[in-house]
């Protein structure tokens, strides 16, 4: 089988992202409001032209106070802004590597798990064959599969009189 992709990731370099890791989590946790998935439900979604949006609004309420009603906390709109650039600029190239760190353990682990699963076939092969050790190693491997094959029927609709 061919090795399309061969990453081999040193112990140094891995612990070198885990403490850059922790790093930017201690340093940004003060900063940072985790929303359960309900709240998230819950909140206004920006766009990709929101931040350009608010940012002329800013502009436009700057320039002219008259435009901001009474109610709003135009210094508080104004913090939420600049807090809402800061943390984009954070998080596209974090998106970015994750979306980077997805597809090489997508390469590698659909590899090697295809890989495995030939090697699998032939321990199965193996056991069929009375080879020492292979039917213990199909029991133990098999247990994967188990949930396999063993979906409910869909429920066939009824029919009113």
């Amino acid at each position: 089988m061919s090795n399309r992709i061969s990453v081999v990731l040193p112990a140094a370099v891995k612990q070198k992202v885990a403490d850059a890791l922790t790093l930017i989590r201690q340093e940004l946790t003060p900063y940072l409001h985790p929303l359960t998935p309900e709240q998230r439900q819950g909140i206004v979604k920006m766009g990709d032209r929101s931040l350009g949006f608010m940012e002329d609004i800013q502009d436009y309420g700057t320039t002219s106070p008259a435009f901001v009603p009474a109610f709003v906390d135009f210094a508080a709109l104004k913090e939420d802004v600049q807090a809402t650039t800061d943390l984009d600029n954070i998080l596209r190239p974090l998106q970015q590597l994750t979306t980077d760190v997805e597809s090489t353990q997508m390469q590698t682990g659909g590899e090697a798990y295809t890989d495995a699963l030939v090697v699998y076939r032939n321990i199965q092969s193996a056991a069929k064959s009375n080879v020492p050790g292979a039917q213990a190693a199909v029991e133990k491997l098999k247990v994967r599969f188990a949930s396999q094959g063993q979906r409910k029927a869909p429920a066939k609709p009824t029919t009113g009189a």
